[in-house]
């Protein structure tokens, strides 16, 4: 049981408990209360040489994505986003460059930032221009990986404002249907989140271009869980269930396809980066934001969401963004659950950074070859 400074039980943090479901292995699982988490992360960026207010929108955006319920964008990115700034992939200190600046319009150079720092800023400046304007578009180039690009749009539309972003993918990683095995578009983001009746929770759209993201995918071969058909390829361009063999991912039919290649123009070509992703973390952003007031449509948007979601909650069916609210307020009762190896890896990071761990977090077993420094491919 974890202990406060003072020596008494800290009810926060849960006991580590076995996950079990049918015909998977046992999954060990710490909770840990999301600020104790967001605080520890906060430090393992500033050790890491970025700036405190930098290292809070890293933390804050990974224990964001592990209340929502995308443990492959969480707090199990840090190890490996702590490496690239410690090897100069990423920068820890940008000098971020505006390129041109015309009203509605934003062209950033992230000389490298994190993706969360470099979205937070774009969403910022969306936000004051569409204000002005009513639309603004703010494209960002060489920037890191983003993590979930929900986060960014659901900042938008918690402020009342339509908020849409594509973020570009590092690597070549989705086949093409019809063609070879060999990789040739990268799994970019896309995300929309638009405002309702209750602001705090908009209607919210996040999606990678392939059939399933790699996150995802690395999430389900921890926890020892297969693959639905049709979701990716191994290196012999088989169709394949074990996450483990996984070397393609493939876009969800023509129409995902078509989507996938849209995209790619997007976040690439649209915003000075390169067309395809390039193998390295110089990558576009796209946010776009859109005052309903400007449109004379506030209200009207407000009433139009609330009839579509009785429409479709009345035929048992879920709004977009219904799942991860829920489990964001599960998450923030029963505290962050991190397994083994996650926990293991967040450790670890601390003890090479000299920030020791949060008092009551226990060592879990070594870790394995899926542990959460892998690197990510969204």
């Amino acid at each position: 049981m974890g202990l406060r400074r003072g020596g008494g039980p800290n009810p926060a943090l849960r006991r580590p408990r076995p996950r079990c479901r049918t015909r998977l292995r046992c999954v060990v699982v710490t909770r840990v209360p999301a600020g104790q988490l967001a605080s520890f992360l906060q430090f393992l960026y500033e050790a890491a040489g970025m700036t405190r207010a930098g290292a809070r929108v890293m933390a804050d955006t990974h224990v964001e994505a592990d209340l929502r319920g995308i443990p492959g964008h969480g707090s199990r990115l840090a190890p490996g986003y702590l490496d690239k700034l410690r090897t100069g992939h990423l920068n820890p200190r940008p000098l971020i460059r505006i390129v041109q600046d015309e009203e509605a319009v934003l062209v950033v150079d992230a000389d490298l930032a994190p993706g969360p720092v470099a979205a937070r800023l774009a969403v910022a400046a969306a936000m004051l221009r569409a204000r002005r304007c009513g639309i603004a578009a703010v494209t960002v180039r060489r920037a890191g990986h983003v993590g979930a690009l929900g986060i960014p749009t659901a900042q938008l539309a918690r402020r009342g404002l339509v908020g849409v972003a594509a973020a570009q993918a590092s690597a070549r990683s989705v086949a093409l249907h019809g063609g070879t095995s060999t990789p040739v578009l990268g799994s970019s983001a896309l995300s929309v989140a638009i405002p309702g009746p209750d602001q705090q929770r908009p209607v919210l759209v996040d999606l990678a271009a392939a059939a399933m993201s790699w996150g995802h995918l690395h999430h389900l071969a921890r926890n020892g869980q297969t693959l639905p058909n049709g979701v990716a390829l191994d290196a012999s361009g088989h169709r394949v269930r074990d996450p483990n063999l996984a070397a393609a991912l493939l876009p969800v039919g023509e129409r995902g396809q078509a989507l996938a290649i849209v995209l790619e123009l997007l976040v690439g070509a649209l915003t000075g980066s390169t067309p395809l992703p390039a193998g390295d973390d110089g990558r576009g952003l796209l946010v776009v934001a859109v005052d309903p007031r400007r449109l004379a449509v506030a209200q009207s948007l407000a009433t139009g969401v609330a009839a579509v979601a009785r429409a479709v909650r009345d035929q048992g069916a879920r709004m977009p963004g219904d799942r991860a609210w829920s489990q964001r307020d599960q998450a923030r009762q029963d505290g962050i659950a991190l397994d083994a190896n996650g926990l293991a890896a967040l450790i670890e990071a601390g003890r090479r950074l000299n920030v020791r761990a949060p008092h009551g977090w226990i060592q879990p077993e070594p870790l394995d070859a899926t542990s959460g420094s892998q690197k990510e491919q969204t």
